[in-house]
């Protein structure tokens, strides 16, 4: 059993290494420190107990500084003909197959991008088509180092500005994994009866 514990700390220490999200990763480092510090206390091995207990409160200390970290988010339609947008979708084209396989810009009808700027960085699109009375999302990708839900939160469910989405009620989104539609219902959206991988959010 001591053996199995000192085995999930390493494990979760290797993990939080892989991981390119900074908060994800400080949250399995502590994780992983944590246990370190009762395997060394079964042990008896102080100086990895010592360590480790340094490398814990050096995470939470990190921890509670990117969740107190003040961020700024701004919504910045562009025109299907801007190099930025071209750059971004050719950039993210590998993530953004991932999750969205179908998803070609140029099949739309007279669709809507805007990006979703974080402290002025441009970190994720949303491209939808109005279709009344629903907002039809066709992509809504954020970069890598990014996806812990502000962004998407920002832009779903923000009560502060309704114009945004003035005269629709809904938005109506299509998931192509179980992940996906995992994300889409921590978002607040409903999967409908009879339709599975189709989800919808009051705006």
């Amino acid at each position: 059993m001591t053996e199995l514990i000192g085995y999930l700390a390493s494990a979760l220490v290797a993990v939080s290494l892989l991981t390119s999200n900074v908060l994800r990763l400080r949250v399995l480092n502590l994780i992983g420190a944590v246990v370190f510090v009762a395997y060394a206390g079964l042990t008896r091995a102080w100086p990895v107990l010592a360590v480790n207990l340094f490398v814990a409160g050096i995470d939470l200390w990190h921890i509670v500084a990117l969740k107190s970290k003040k961020e700024i988010f701004k919504l910045m339609p562009v025109g299907g003909a801007d190099p930025l947008l071209a750059n971004f979708l050719a950039y993210h084209a590998r993530g953004i197959w991932q999750f969205f396989p179908d998803f070609d810009l140029s099949s739309l009808k007279d669709p809507r991008c805007v990006f979703i700027l974080r402290n002025l960085l441009p970190v994720g699109l949303f491209v939808y088509t109005e279709e009344k009375p629903d907002i039809r999302v066709h992509l809504d990708y954020v970069a890598e180092d990014y996806r812990d839900l502000k962004s998407a939160r920002f832009l779903f469910n923000r009560p502060q500005n309704p114009e945004t989405f003035a005269g629709f009620t809904d938005f109506c989104a299509s998931a192509a994994s179980e992940k996906h539609a995992g994300y889409l219902r921590r978002l607040g959206f409903e999967e409908l009866a009879g339709k599975p991988g189709t989800f919808r959010k009051k705006i």
